[in-house]
């Protein structure tokens, strides 16, 4: 099952909205790839239709994105699943925002000033996103494990 890099980019289209069972590595960072490359596409036609806000995004890139995140948090959950983790893992970034923003009213309101705020938030936000990544980035759970068959048990060995 040796895919080209175009299969591995369709892949979480073929399965949108599926967030059962193991997806490799290639399948998570070449959709990375292909998200990022059509979001970048998207940019430049809203620049050229004159639809881009001053946030750079316009209404193609809204409909991208919205196409998009489905299947883009389906093969990130599946991807945890492929390290023998929950996908509820992917859940913990915006978990945090609560009690991180609390934590930065809290410096405002006590006069610990925005910086303090601003470093607890970027403190928090950049470990949850530097933990995840390098979960993504870990090889996966030879052969079976809670969610599933191993997806390379059919292709090669370890």
């Amino acid at each position: 099952m040796n895919k080209t890099a175009t299969e591995w980019m369709i892949e979480p289209l073929r399965r949108y909205a599926q967030f059962t069972g193991r997806a490799r590595r290639a399948e998570f960072w070449w959709f990375f790839l292909f998200g990022l490359l059509v979001s970048v596409v998207a940019t430049i036609v809203d620049h050229l239709l004159g639809t881009a806000r001053s946030s750079g995004t316009g209404l193609v890139g809204a409909l991208v994105s919205l196409g998009l995140i489905i299947p883009q948090v389906a093969v990130a959950v599946r991807r945890l699943h492929d390290i023998d983790r929950t996908g509820w893992w992917f859940a913990l970034p915006p978990a945090l925002a609560i009690p991180v923003g609390v934590l930065a009213y809290l410096a405002i309101a006590t006069g610990g000033g925005t910086a303090v705020a601003v470093g607890i938030v970027a403190i928090t936000v950049f470990a949850v996103a530097v933990l995840l990544v390098v979960w993504q980035c870990t090889r996966g759970t030879e052969g079976a494990n809670r969610f599933g068959p191993d997806p390379f048990a059919d292709t090669m060995v370890y």
